[in-house]
């Protein structure tokens, strides 16, 4: 998958572009449609699929205090981009600068001074009927409608998709997964939600109860609440079943702070310690708390394994 900065990069291109335009936080089901959209239309034209997004979250640079948690990094926004099989991205710097154009000087940008007199690579725009573009967000799907008839490429607009009659956005998935609500953060982005980090050493009290554990400080910007999960596992390219706590443990002295420790389930064993694990959240099983001994915390730990196994087979 190519990467541009730059829309005159863009413009070089002597294929018909197909362009997706949005932030795509998630990657959600919402931004699927919209982008899998995009590369069959690309497919059927003879043209290339690209998507339009930014390096930043537009409130980053506007308003830091309002900047929501994001869903995912930059790299691993692109990572997703890359497997719905975009030939390209347009990853414009959001600065303050940007902020300023006009809705028509937004446009213009994208397609040139000289798209009015001649045939533009730009064939076509898709974007979601809530997205917005230029100065104060006044651009709309109908004003780029019109934008689109002067400067030679056509806007298609994909109805949002849906979640339990409400509309999917990235908004609702960060509530979701806040609240612990992890199997509506899964239906939501059509994927489980996951955690990453390296694995670093802890206090060795899983592997005392027979339940050896791999720890690691969750890297994300948006984590659930305290509790015990089910969930999957990838280990360089392999892919476990496991269970996981993200708090505290507080059966045990506490940590420095709320960390994941995961239990691989059919793991053969093997020094962990520097990897980088990738945790999804399946299904929440139950709080975090504290038992009165270790033989306690053992059962209840057979118990939980017991719970996620059901979940995963069914």
């Amino acid at each position: 998958m190519q990467l541009l900065t730059h829309a005159s990069q863009l413009r070089r291109l002597d294929v018909p572009v197909m362009l997706a335009a949005g932030f795509f936080d998630g990657v959600h089901r919402g931004h699927q449609d919209v982008l899998n959209a995009t590369v069959e239309r690309a497919r059927e034209a003879g043209g290339q699929a690209w998507a339009l997004t930014f390096d930043r979250h537009a409130f980053a640079v506007l308003a830091p205090s309002k900047a929501p948690p994001l869903l995912n990094t930059l790299e691993g926004r692109l990572a997703r981009l890359e497997a719905l099989g975009l030939d390209g991205v347009l990853l414009l710097p959001f600065t303050r600068a940007l902020a300023l154009l006009t809705p028509e000087a937004f446009v213009k940008r994208l397609c040139g001074e000289e798209s009015r007199a001649h045939p533009p690579c730009l064939s076509e725009i898709r974007c979601g009927a809530n997205w917005r573009f230029g100065r104060r967000a006044e651009g709309t799907p109908e004003s780029l409608e019109q934008y689109g008839r002067a400067y030679g490429f056509r806007v298609v607009v994909v109805k949002y998709a849906e979640y339990q009659g409400a509309e999917i956005s990235s908004t609702r998935i960060r509530q979701a997964i806040a609240e612990g609500r992890v199997a509506d953060a899964r239906a939501m982005l059509g994927y489980p939600y996951a955690l990453t980090g390296t694995v670093v050493r802890g206090r060795g009290a899983g592997r005392q109860l027979g339940f050896a554990t791999a720890n690691i400080r969750p890297l994300a910007a948006v984590l659930p609440p305290p509790g015990v999960y089910a969930t999957r596992t990838r280990v360089g390219g392999t892919v476990y079943n496991s269970v996981s706590n993200f708090g505290t443990a507080p059966t045990f002295a506490a940590p420095a702070g709320p960390a994941l420790e995961t239990h691989l389930l059919g793991y053969p064993g093997g020094d962990l310690y520097g990897q980088s694990l990738e945790v999804s959240l399946l299904a929440r099983l139950r709080d975090e708390r504290t038992f009165d001994s270790p033989a306690d915390l053992t059962a209840q730990v057979r118990r939980d394994i017991r719970n996620a196994s059901v979940l995963k087979d069914g």
